[in-house]
């Protein structure tokens, strides 16, 4: 919807002013608030904010994301920087680029799907990255608002419901989280219950919200460091966390032990579908190659047998499309476990029954894959089906 973007251009660039407008009263002057230097100068120098505990480079302390999310609490600036940053890279980004890239005979944009480039085997998209668009900020949703349906149609989207960690329980086998996921249980809240001693009905909200960091962390290979900054709890916190989930989720931790020994041993890991990536650095004398290829190791099996599943679904929905509906559904994105069609209003709920069997059975588990749908006339505004 091009007015829309157009609209949401202008509405962005009134904000990205005031923000500005804001952290030039803070700073006490003008600057130039892209300027690596010139930022460097107003935080550290003229509001002499601590640089204790931040990471240095060749020509000064960082401020980097990572280093300026420390600092959010020292003055109230850093946080209206935080914010620029994002808006300003989304609108350059997106919101400035993707009417530039809408092909004038179609109306549409065309992203480009590779499948060769993630070294999980997941496809990638380009010349618009579709993939990439935020979910969880104001400003990503109301540029998913921009994405609708011609007349007639709605946007249908059908995503594999905690694939990953479904498949984390199946292939380590820990019996909890089996048997949390047969139970059609809340994974984090267990979690939560399980590495806190607490019951189910005591878990709060930031507890629950820590479980799930540390339910995913495992799977890419995150230490403390990492999760202290994706849960914004202390280093301390953090690795107590870990230390209680891998005591409590010893499966996890001897599979992830598994999978390193093998991939050390044979050069490679497998998905569930045995298809291969190669780690030959996992053997490297250098410790941080080596130690990044163990996380690779870990996560690919995982990460690449969803890729997998996905691509099985679509292989499978294709034909179905072909023979039965043919100029009435379309499948038009595919954004790593979720697969967006454009579809006739009318016939909604008779493909979601026909589709999401094929998608849940593309593989059996020890524990149920489960496909949530919803539909609506754009992108960010969809009911479930």
């Amino acid at each position: 919807d091009q007015d829309y973007l157009h609209k949401l251009d202008k509405q962005t660039d009134k904000d990205l002013t005031k923000l500005t407008k804001k952290i030039y009263e803070l700073a006490g002057r003008d600057f130039n608030i892209n300027s690596v230097q010139q930022l460097r100068t107003v935080l550290f120098e003229d509001l002499d904010i601590s640089t204790q505990g931040i990471a240095k480079t060749k020509t000064g302390h960082s401020t980097g994301a990572d280093e300026l999310a420390k600092m959010k609490d020292a003055h109230p600036i850093v946080p209206l920087i935080l914010e620029y940053r994002e808006l300003s890279k989304l609108s350059s980004t997106y919101i400035k680029a993707l009417p530039k890239l809408i092909n004038p005979k179609t109306d549409r944009l065309h992203t480009c799907y590779n499948q060769t480039i993630a070294a999980t085997g997941r496809l990638s998209s380009i010349n618009p990255n579709l993939q990439n668009i935020p979910m969880r900020t104001d400003l990503g949703r109301q540029m998913r608002k921009g994405f609708v349906a011609p007349k007639g149609s709605v946007l249908l989207a059908l995503d594999y419901s905690q694939i990953e960690l479904r498949l984390a329980a199946h292939m380590s086998g820990d019996v909890t989280m089996i048997e949390t996921f047969k139970a059609g249980g809340d994974i984090h809240r267990a979690t939560a219950a399980k590495i806190a001693g607490i019951s189910l009905e005591d878990v709060t909200k930031e507890i629950r919200s820590t479980a799930k960091a540390i339910n995913f962390g495992p799977l890419y290979g995150q230490g403390p460091h990492g999760l202290s900054q994706t849960a914004g709890i202390s280093y301390p916190e953090a690795k107590t966390f870990i230390d209680a989930y891998f005591a409590n989720f010893s499966s996890v931790k001897k599979y992830m032990e598994e999978v390193v020994k093998e991939a050390k041993a044979t050069g490679y890991v497998k998905t569930l579908f045995g298809r291969k990536r190669y780690l030959p650095e996992i053997n490297s004398s250098v410790m941080m190659m080596a130690k990044a290829a163990e996380r690779a190791a870990i996560n690919a099996p995982i990460q690449g047998t969803n890729a997998d599943m996905v691509k099985v679904a679509m292989i499978a929905i294709d034909k179905l499309i072909e023979n039965d509906y043919q100029g009435q559904v379309k499948m038009i994105m595919q954004v790593h476990d979720e697969l967006v069609f454009e579809i006739n209003k009318s016939l909604v709920k008779e493909f979601v029954e026909l589709i999401k069997p094929i998608m849940e059975n593309v593989i059996k588990l020890s524990v149920p894959v489960v496909v949530d749908a919803k539909a609506g006339e754009n992108w960010e505004e969809m009911e479930k089906v």
